[in-house]
């Protein structure tokens, strides 16, 4: 486990960009993304990664999220992940898509289940989508979202 954990800060430390694409295998693609995870998630670096891991011309899908260039994502995220935690509970990447199930807690807000979803094409993330359910102030179920809460 230690030596993952140092792994992943190494391999934040050694940043390379993956884009424009090129072509990857499986096992290359999910080094690519768990670099991204820990960047994005554990570091809260948006600027590396995102301008490391997207394509410029990446596809937004996130209904909360505006259209526009990569440099206005990483504006407007850098905003939000400097009021947001995350917890990560899932990883995974499977036949060029890679996905995380997270606890996000942002000032101001209920906290919420979270599940992006990215599209990769060889090396590079060229989509993005999330589905995101708030915590209700009385949950029905009591393992609602995820437990220990």
């Amino acid at each position: 486990m230690k030596l993952n954990i140092v792994f992943s800060l190494l391999s934040v430390a050694s940043a390379t960009s993956y884009c424009p694409s090129r072509p990857a295998t499986s096992t290359e693609q999910i080094s690519i993304f768990n670099e991204f995870v820990q960047k994005f998630f554990y570091a809260k670096n948006v600027k590396a990664a995102l301008t490391d891991h997207f394509s410029t011309s990446y596809i937004e899908h996130a209904p909360t999220a505006p259209p526009g260039t990569l440099n206005q994502t990483i504006d407007g995220l850098t905003g939000l992940l400097a009021i947001t935690n995350y917890t990560v509970f899932h990883t995974g990447i499977y036949n060029n898509t890679g996905w995380v199930h997270l606890r996000q807690d942002t000032q101001g807000s209920a906290p919420a289940a979270v599940a992006d979803i990215f599209q990769f094409n060889g090396s590079c993330i060229v989509e993005h989508w999330d589905i995101t359910q708030e915590r209700p102030a009385n949950p029905v179920n009591p393992l609602a979202l995820w437990t220990p809460f």
